[in-house]
């Protein structure tokens, strides 16, 4: 009994050891953290300084806020709503990377380790606190060679009020925005891009990075090299606005026909594509229908109409060209008119946008070697009638 009293007093010893070992090595590896230098990188584009910017913001009602002064009166001071634009446009989101020399864990042990200490006594392995190990550094995505170094998105969108028999209600506004990402920093960091001409009848506001004497002819790139693009981090560089009041500049006519029915109220919707030279995709059309009112759909072509059950009555088109440039829907309902209004319209253009906008050229600021770039251009429209 006492020698295995005094074993276990030996052992017990040994695992004390092991966890001051541990924590002295943490201590060590903390400080070798705050003594490393930040990332040197310079002030450059980076996407913590963008603040409600990117593709997902196009898809919503505040894209159009981000822009409230170029309307009609002229640019403004600001990009946008949000945080005002910092003169580097980066921040610095963390710790610096660990050196190549440095280990990548955060506990190193001796030659035994706690867990061969616990484990030879036949004990558990303690689970060590989140204090006590430190995190390993996220891998950087990885960029595929075959893909071009840099992405272009040039999206828009039209938004507008049409009244019940047809006709603008108000004014169609058209915002739009140019976004760049350089996937490969190494070949792209300072990509310029040189444009057709642009049109003079919408509004444009550059990123305040870019040269403004360069735009004026057309190239778009930045002031000075420190202003290097960063890898990953999508950057508008361009934003407009224009507003209309010709319903020529929708693509689409719609006239709504309610009729009041014995125990309800019938639609009649008149459906047409009056610019032939655009197509349009995933049209859907929706009507607030209660379940109460309980909706039955008598014709929708092309494309099907159905009802949800609950709250609306969709008819939705996968196309809409030239081909088949004309749609019409009925249905009755036992609800009055004006519990069926407004209705929405949305639907897609891809591969083009109402402002011009074409690149006839990518290359290095510096080097004036071409760059290789993908562009994805689409216009979404969104329009209420009888609000």
């Amino acid at each position: 009994q006492p020698r295995r009293r005094l074993h276990m007093m030996v052992e017990q010893s040994k695992i004390n050891e092991a966890r001051e070992m541990a924590k002295k090595k943490q201590m060590e590896l903390a400080k070798q953290r705050a003594l490393q230098p930040k990332d040197a990188a310079g002030p450059g584009f980076g996407s913590d300084s963008l603040p409600g910017i990117g593709p997902s913001s196009m898809g919503s009602s505040s894209f159009q806020d981000t822009m409230p002064s170029m309307g009609g009166g002229g640019l403004g001071n600001d990009m946008g709503s949000g945080a005002p634009w910092s003169s580097s446009m980066v921040e610095d989101s963390g710790p610096a990377p660990l050196k190549p020399g440095a280990p990548k864990k955060g506990m190193a042990l001796g030659k035994k380790k706690p867990a061969d200490v616990l484990g030879s006594m036949g004990l558990p392995d303690p689970t060590p606190s989140a204090e006590a190990v430190a995190e390993e550094p996220a891998a950087a995505p990885a960029y595929n060679p075959l893909m071009d170094p840099v992405r272009v998105e040039i999206e828009e969108k039209i938004t507008a009020d049409l009244q019940v028999e047809g006709g603008l209600d108000g004014e169609a506004v058209c915002t739009g925005q140019f976004q760049v990402t350089v996937l490969d920093a190494s070949k792209a960091d300072l990509a310029a891009f040189r444009l057709a001409p642009q049109n003079q009848d919408f509004k444009y506001k550059i990123h305040p990075n870019l040269n403004k004497t360069s735009h004026a002819n057309n190239i778009l790139e930045v002031r000075e090299a420190s202003r290097a693009y960063r890898a990953n981090a999508p950057v508008p560089l361009v934003k407009w606005q224009y507003k209309s009041s010709n319903e020529e500049f929708l693509p689409v006519q719609m006239s709504c026909w309610p009729s009041t029915t014995a125990d309800g109220t019938q639609i009649v919707l008149e459906l047409e594509l009056t610019d032939l030279s655009v197509t349009l995709e995933d049209v859907q059309i929706r009507f607030p229908a209660a379940a109460s009112s309980r909706p039955q759909i008598s014709s929708a072509e092309p494309g099907e109409a159905t009802y949800d059950g609950q709250s609306e009555v969709c008819w939705k088109i996968p196309v809409l060209d030239k081909n088949e440039a004309n749609g019409n829907l009925e249905f009755v309902a036992k609800t009055d008119s004006a519990s069926l209004l407004p209705f929405t319209f949305d639907a897609v253009r891809r591969g083009a946008t109402k402002c011009p906008m074409e690149i006839l050229e990518c290359y290095h600021m510096e080097k004036k070697d071409p760059i290789g770039f993908a562009c994805e251009k689409s216009c979404n429209f969104s329009f209420r009638i009888g609000a």
